[in-house]
């Protein structure tokens, strides 16, 4: 199965373009899905939702940004802080899901698969902006109690993007989570009736099929 990358529908399908959709046009959408996350700063797919298997064994969620995708390898990236729970888990569990929605066309898409952690990634340290430096800046780790409504960052740094040098002693605090996903779920919600596809690949073979929604 190719994910050859196909246009996003500009509002959800009804009956007849429903019923000439075909497993191609789904992994097509899949594509779509992840490079306008990735080109578009504005769009809702920007901002996923990664779940992970906390320490007690329950789902633990929250929103990530996407900073790169590489669809021939099934891989994705973002950023985060080394201090953070997601850290912790991905490290005892590498298990991880991916949801993206776009309420634009009413499409859902849910990728399945395992997380690395890279903590200190050159790469993707260079490849960050100021603006997202600055919050490996902050003093305690994410999710530390405090007395009030905090950025967390130290006092000489918040609310300004202060110099390189200074955005430098972050880097012990940030790190890359590199997701690879072997399955894609997607529906695309229509008031004419649900659609539904899954992509799974094993070794380098993809297997397409329909879903009941």
């Amino acid at each position: 199965m190719e994910w050859t990358r196909t246009s996003l529908p500009e509002a959800p399908l009804e009956k007849e373009r429903l019923d000439r959709l075909s497993l191609a046009e789904m992994a097509g959408f899949v594509a779509a899905m992840l490079a306008d996350g990735l080109e578009n700063p504005g769009s809702p797919l920007r901002k996923p939702v990664l779940a992970t298997l906390g320490a007690a064994g329950a789902p633990s969620l929250r929103t990530v940004i996407l900073r790169s995708v590489d669809l021939h390898a099934r891989r994705l990236g973002f950023f985060t802080d080394a201090r953070s729970p997601k850290v912790a888990e991905l490290g005892q569990d590498p298990r991880a899901s991916v949801l993206f929605y776009d309420p634009r066309c009413d499409l859902q898409m849910r990728l399945s698969g395992r997380a690395e952690v890279r903590v200190g990634d050159e790469a993707a340290w260079a490849s960050a902006a100021p603006p997202s430096r600055r919050a490996y800046l902050v003093t305690a780790p994410p999710g530390t109690p405090a007395s009030g409504p905090v950025s967390g960052l130290p006092a000489d740094v918040d609310g300004i993007i202060p110099p390189l040098k200074r955005l430098e002693e972050g880097r012990p605090n940030f790190a890359f989570v590199e997701f690879s996903f072997a399955e894609a779920d997607i529906v695309l919600f229509s008031r004419a009736g649900n659609r539904r596809a899954r992509i799974r690949h094993e070794a380098e073979a993809g297997h397409a099929e329909w879903l009941v929604p």
